[in-house]
């Protein structure tokens, strides 16, 4: 009976285990123009490069339709530097993800938000399918 138990107990925790490894990583684009496919449900993350010690930040510039993708979070992560050196910058990563079946853009723009009128400095555009 005790052996019983144990190899039970064995089944279920490798089947725990084996259902956990099953899903898939969560991909990262860097790069501006690219396409991404997802799945319902599933995330995605956008990483850009970005400095705001400078006043600029990444910010969506289009309308996100929002019955196709969401976002998540986006989070600043600085670059690993000297103790006492400021200024280096990082990237930003932003976290997406698809709602339903369909497509959408996501447009970015790196600009100083008091800067009113002004072009940002650089874009990124992706295109976006959730299957």
């Amino acid at each position: 009976m005790k052996r019983a138990t144990i190899l039970a107990l064995v089944i279920v925790v490798g089947v725990a285990l084996a259902a956990g490894c099953s899903s898939s990583p969560t991909k990262t684009y860097t790069k501006s123009d690219t396409s991404i496919t997802a799945g319902a449900g599933q995330q995605f993350i956008i990483q850009l490069d970005s400095n705001p010690t400078t006043g600029y930040t990444l910010n969506i510039t289009n309308t996100l339709d929002t019955a196709v993708v969401k976002k998540v979070r986006s989070v600043y992560i600085a670059n690993q530097t000297a103790k006492g050196v400021v200024g280096s910058g990082g990237v930003e990563k932003w976290t997406f993800e698809g709602v339903a079946k369909g497509t959408a853009t996501i447009e970015m723009g790196y600009a100083r938000s008091f800067e009113k009128g002004v072009p940002p400095v650089q874009t990124a555009t992706f295109k976006v399918t959730i299957n």
